[in-house]
This record gives structure tokens, sequence and C-alpha cells, in this order.
């Protein structure tokens, strides 16, 4: 059986590969803090059985986990955005603003000796390739070459 033809073709992406590996990165670092976080709250859970400890652990968890949950959400969009649609400076302007909190915090958390290395490792896996992706987009948007 054939598939219905569309009633409006699908349009080519307008972006770069880097784009997409971009929002691939950024993808990688929400799952890494989704699973971070729920570390975390098992932590608490482990020492504090009941309803109450466990949920106010719960809300500590997950507002911490929104220091990192949201960025990489948002910067997810961002470049997966400017995969389908084309680049935007505002989109690059964006991704620096979250993720350049993400330099010194990984780097104190990676050094640090009452948290697990990956824990800092990992941000900065992901914090320095997006930035780089989104400093460098807006610099060939300045000037023209996008590479569309």
């Amino acid at each position: 059986m054939r598939r219905p033809a569309p009633l409006t073709p699908p349009t080519p992406p307008r972006g770069r590969p880097a784009d997409r590996l971009s929002a691939g990165l950024a993808a990688i670092g929400l799952a890494a803090s989704v699973a971070a976080t729920l570390w975390f709250f098992a932590g608490f859970f482990e020492t504090d059985p009941g309803f109450t400890p466990a949920s106010s652990a719960l809300l500590l968890s997950l507002g911490l986990g929104a220091f990192a949950i949201i960025p990489c959400a948002v910067v997810m969009r961002l470049a997966w955005r400017s995969w389908r649609r084309g680049f935007k400076p505002s989109y690059g302007l964006w991704t620096v603003f979250l993720m350049a909190p993400w330099l010194p915090l990984a780097t104190l958390a990676a050094r640090s000796d009452w948290l697990p290395a990956w824990l800092g490792a990992g941000p900065l896996l992901v914090a320095i390739p997006v930035m780089i992706w989104a400093i460098v987009s807006i610099a060939l948007e300045r000037r023209g070459r996008s590479g569309a």
C-alpha cells in the first residue's frame, strides 16, 4: 500500500550540519541533566523514607535540576530551529547567555572533591562545543556566509 502524497511537500532544511550536531549535544545534556536530577533525588530518598521528606527532596532536586534542564532544552530547541529554518543571531546570543554560566560552575564541580568528576566534566563537554557553535554561527552570519 502506498503512502498518500502530502498536501504540502516537506521543505528541505536550511541549516548546517553543525546546527544538528549542536541540537544533539544539547539533547544529550538534557538527558544527562534529568539523569543527574533523578540521581540526586534518589540519594535523598534512600535516607528519608516517607512522603513529607521525599516531597521536599523532590522539590529541591527539581529546583536545582532546572538550572541545567531548562538551558539545555532551550538550546536544543534553538539549534534544531536553526537546522530547520536557518540560523538567526538571536539564537546564538541566547545560547551563549544560557551556557556561559556552566563554564565556571562545571569547572568548580569537576575540581571539587565532594562531587563525582563526571558531574562537572559532562556539562563542560556540552557547554563548550555548543558555545563555540553559537559564536562561530554568529560570526558567519555577520559576514553573510552562513553556508545555507
